[in-house]
């Protein structure tokens, strides 16, 4: 004979937790403006103790809500963006909360194409790594739920923004090469083609440039992700290079570190002796690459969660509160590769 399973239902977290049922439903939904840490530790370790599974479908017709996020990322293979998702989810799923990943892979049309998607799913709010191509369709979306960004701005946009400090980061940069005696300094980065971190980054680094004459600083802006040509890059600074000067390199973000360390090797240079370098994000093989690479950390668990936190709570509290801007900041990791 079959054992009857038996269904936990909310009556029996509130008894095991001892509190109301209108308690456990306000944990549910994330209503804690009146609850206690206690409480709440009390309620979740009930939950668990009894495996209770909420039927989220249910309590999403009753308050109108799906109890979904929608987020839509500028490119999912990116170390910055699976950090970022680990981030969100654990907040969301803390907050009773699903999330709907879907990858744009850095293609506007199939960034629109999510978007409408998750639009007809009824999400409750929206957090998107944008393109700056569809400002369009996410007014649509803006006026119906909460809309957040990570990472990217867009200025005039009526939306709150979670990134991290790109002038800080990339000052954090030029000060640590400039420190090690590097009189020439060179900002490898992609097309800002309307990315905003990139543009920040860029102005920084052309900032420095005006107003510090004796180092000598140069952009380069990097069209493709194209092996050869950032190899046809590192060769050129390296062989324009007198026996004096030091070079430091500034690789704009995690692909073109590891592009500039393949060119390293494959050109058969040396690191410190033919050049210094720092990339932006702290992949996994960073710590493990030869020479390891010293990097500008970004905080991107901890953006995750902020994002999350902050679009839960504007479909909580509505959309009444003006945008807001959280930049955090970066921290420099040392290692071999700006060491003598």
């Amino acid at each position: 004979m079959k054992k009857k399973l038996v269904k936990i239902t909310i009556k029996d977290v509130a008894k095991h937790a001892g509190v109301s049922t209108t308690t456990i439903s306000r944990f549910l939904n994330g209503r804690y403006e009146a609850m206690g840490q206690e409480t709440k530790e009390k309620i979740q370790k009930s939950i668990e103790m009894l495996d209770f599974k909420p039927n989220q479908l249910a309590r999403g017709l009753r308050n109108d809500r799906s109890n979904t996020i929608g987020f839509v990322v500028a490119d999912i293979g990116n170390p910055y963006s699976v950090s970022v998702i680990q981030g969100m989810e654990e907040i969301c799923s803390q907050l009773g909360y699903s999330i709907i990943i879907c990858n744009a892979n850095e293609d506007p049309e199939k960034e629109r194409e999510s978007l409408m998607m998750l639009e007809s799913k009824h999400i409750d709010g929206l957090i998107i790594n944008s393109s700056g191509k569809n400002n369009d369709l996410l007014m649509r979306i803006g006026a119906a739920i909460p809309v957040l960004l990570i990472d990217r701005k867009l200025p005039g946009m009526p939306f709150s923004t979670v990134t991290t400090d790109n002038t800080q980061g990339t000052l954090l940069a030029i000060e640590h090469l400039t420190a090690r005696g590097c009189d020439r300094l060179h900002l490898f980065i992609s097309d800002p083609d309307g990315i905003s971190p990139r543009y920040e980054r860029i102005y920084a680094f052309e900032q420095f440039a005006k107003n510090n004459s004796k180092v000598q600083a140069s952009l380069n802006i990097i069209e493709e992700y194209s092996q050869a040509l950032v190899n046809e890059h590192v060769k050129k600074l390296v062989e324009s290079k007198r026996p004096t000067e030091k070079i430091g390199l500034i690789a704009g973000n995690g692909k073109l570190s590891l592009m500039v360390l393949k060119a390293i090797h494959q050109l058969n240079y040396q690191v410190p002796e033919d050049l210094l370098l720092i990339g932006f994000d702290d992949p996994e093989w960073a710590s493990i690459a030869r020479p390891t690479l010293t990097v500008l950390s970004q905080p991107t668990y901890e953006i995750g969660r902020q994002a999350a936190e902050m679009i839960i709570a504007q479909i909580q509290k509505g959309q009444e509160a003006p945008p807001q801007t959280l930049e955090l900041m970066m921290q420099l990791i040392q290692r071999e590769s700006t060491e003598f």
